[in-house]
């Protein structure tokens, strides 16, 4: 059932206009999203949900309680006009969806900040307390990002995650690992796969280096209470407006399964 809150049966268009800006949404920010595509997702557990309760622990001799992780409100909003909304649905004219998707980007963008770099004192997971790290060299070679890739798994293996392993990395680095082998037969980023058998994903949100994944909700999971959703603020004028939104958190249970590559 859709959240009542975002005010959706309040605005003026049809299911049609809105699937169009859902699926523009949705497409918007897979583009953008690189954490989702390696943690174990939790939820959604609704808009409701402001706090995660954590693990009980003693506080005090005879006192047991329950840290909490909060969940945090991510938002974005645009603008559409009255007369292209009209436009669209009486005459089948062109529906511009540009600012749809620069909220949705947006919004995934600061997800992916608050998962892989924290925010306020909440760790992400470049920035929490107890990973793994491993320098990386320039690889300016074809072989040596596969050389470096084998060192954050030794280091990991022997802190006793032997797998299986995902990786993130920035957009500069990723990109290296189109280079083929002598003789073309295969590119590094497909040697690197089979090492890396969850998958290889680029990470706009890394400026530079990457990390080293063990994969598994048990690890570290993102835990949703609203999943993004586009909703309706109001009218303004000649425009209507909206917001994309959802709430989340990380939630990292043991980071030493996991291995910072820096730079």
């Amino acid at each position: 059932m859709m959240n009542k809150y975002l005010g959706r049966e309040d605005a003026p268009i049809g299911a049609d206009t809105w699937k169009v800006l859902d699926e523009t949404m949705s497409g918007a920010a897979k583009g953008v999203l690189a954490g989702r595509r390696l943690l174990h997702i939790e939820g959604p557990y609704g808009l409701g949900l402001k706090a995660m309760p954590l693990q009980d622990c003693e506080i005090d001799s005879g006192f047991v309680a329950s840290p909490a992780l909060p969940i945090m409100l991510i938002q974005s909003s645009f603008s559409l006009g009255k007369r292209d909304l009209a436009a669209y649905e009486q005459n089948g004219v062109f529906l511009d969806t540009g600012e749809v998707a620069r909220a949705a980007m947006e919004c995934a963008r600061l997800e992916d900040a608050l998962v892989f770099k924290g925010v306020q004192g909440v760790g992400g997971l470049l920035t929490v307390e107890g990973a793994k790290r491993v320098q990386l060299s320039r690889w300016a070679k074809v072989g040596a990002a596969t050389d470096d890739v084998i060192k954050a798994v030794t280091a990991l293996d022997e802190a006793g995650f032997h797998g299986p392993y995902s990786l993130a990395l920035a957009p500069a680095r990723y990109n290296l690992l189109f280079h083929l082998y002598a003789g073309g037969a295969i590119s590094e980023l497909e040697h690197i796969k089979t090492i890396v058998s969850e998958g290889v994903v680029k990470a706009p949100i890394l400026d530079t280096g990457g990390l080293l994944l063990t994969s598994g909700g048990q690890f570290a999971s993102i835990v949703l209470g609203q999943d993004m959703t586009v909703g309706f603020v109001g009218p303004s004028l000649d425009k209507l407006d909206f917001s994309v939104s959802e709430t989340l958190a990380l939630r990292m249970a043991v980071p030493s399964a996991f291995c910072i590559l820096g730079e």
